[in-house]
């Protein structure tokens, strides 16, 4: 088989020498020069695609007073394609709280047992229900947990006084973790 290179108009005053690879390309490489000249195959990293999607979400009501965060019910095992990758951690959905001066609800979020985090506070105020209303919350995190063991993601829940109602009507609350590539 015989190789061509064709050149057309090359107008570059001096010479620069090219090293070809030796080998065909495999499908979907690209060819790459290392800044001295020579030239190899290479192929792309997968970097931010989304590997993987997992979704929880309730279908009852809890309910708590307590001012420390407590587990919502919502819990997604995953398992790392590679050591590099990133979980992005996104809650949706509505709480109620009972209040007379206004309505602050938090959610986080924990993995094996610890935060990794913390949404901050939603708040409203709704003078019509006598400081009584439904909260809608949207919590966003990307943890990076380095392993390939399964990690067990946990969305937690808590109000700043009286009971707080996670996943309460009208709203469903959705747990979703994606996995993206390193």
């Amino acid at each position: 088989m015989a190789s061509k290179i064709i050149v057309d108009q090359l107008e570059k005053s001096g010479y620069t020498t090219l090293t070809l690879p030796s080998a065909n390309a495999t499908a979907n490489q690209y060819i790459k020069n290392d800044g001295a000249g020579a030239l190899s195959w290479a192929t792309l990293p997968a970097s931010g695609k989304i590997l993987q999607v997992l979704e929880d979400n309730l279908n009852t009501t809890v309910s708590s007073t307590s001012t420390s965060y407590v587990a919502s019910g919502l819990s997604i095992a995953i398992t790392p394609a590679s050591t590099g990758s990133k979980f992005l951690l996104t809650l949706s959905g509505g709480s109620w709280a009972n209040s007379n001066d206004g309505i602050k609800a938090y959610v986080t979020f924990y993995v094996d047992g610890s935060e990794v985090g913390d949404a901050g506070p939603y708040e409203e105020k709704d003078e019509n229900h006598n400081g009584n209303g439904f909260i809608g919350h949207s919590a966003t995190c990307l943890h990076s947990p380095s392993t390939i063991s399964a990690v067990t993601y946990t969305a937690y829940y808590k109000a700043e006084a009286n009971t707080a109602y996670f996943n309460r009507t009208p709203a469903r609350t959705v747990f979703t973790v994606m996995e993206v590539g390193a």
